[in-house]
């Protein structure tokens, strides 16, 4: 029984070191968190389509906005540091090849035949400056598709996205 639970523990233990993010961080060297005291959160809403919700980007903000809080830092409409969210959405059109297709009762010899439909990525980024230096100081963006369980307008993965954030800052 001992060595099923540490064989248990250990798939686990693999399983959760090899889950990737979805998100990438850029930062310049000097940028450290701690050093402020107050942020501000902006909605970028000059390039929003109408096919983005701003409910939800609302919602998200204000989970970003909670827990920066719980860090320490206390919101500011007159801060110096502003998270600027951006977000926006591209179509692509994508295709599968196909050197023959088979169903269940012929097979179609026809070659290079294309399968071509479109996708819809939306790409959330999230600029940090400082508006005393006049520069972006921390960068984050994240890129999922429609319907996939990524998507910022599901709670968890809001939760998660914010979590990982967070833990970009340590």
């Amino acid at each position: 029984m001992k060595y099923i639970t540490t064989l248990l523990g250990l798939i686990v233990l693999i399983g959760c070191s090899t889950t990737q993010s979805n998100i990438q961080v850029d930062s310049i060297e000097t940028f450290n968190l701690d050093n402020y005291n107050d942020f501000n959160i902006k909605i970028n809403t000059s390039n929003l389509s109408a096919e983005i919700n701003p409910i939800v980007l609302e919602k998200f903000r204000e989970k970003l906005k909670n827990s920066i809080s719980e860090r320490g830092l206390s919101f500011n409409k007159e801060s110096d540091l502003t998270f600027e969210i951006n977000f926006t959405t591209k179509e692509s059109v994508e295709s599968d090849r196909m050197d023959y297709y088979y169903s269940r009762y012929y097979w179609d010899y026809y070659k290079f035949r294309d399968d071509v439909y479109t996708v819809t990525e939306n790409i959330l980024r999230i600029n940090l400056k400082d508006l005393e230096l006049d520069k972006t100081v921390w960068t984050v963006v994240t890129v999922w598709r429609d319907g996939s369980s990524r998507a910022i307008s599901s709670d968890d993965a809001a939760d998660i996205l914010v979590d990982e954030i967070m833990i970009s800052f340590l």
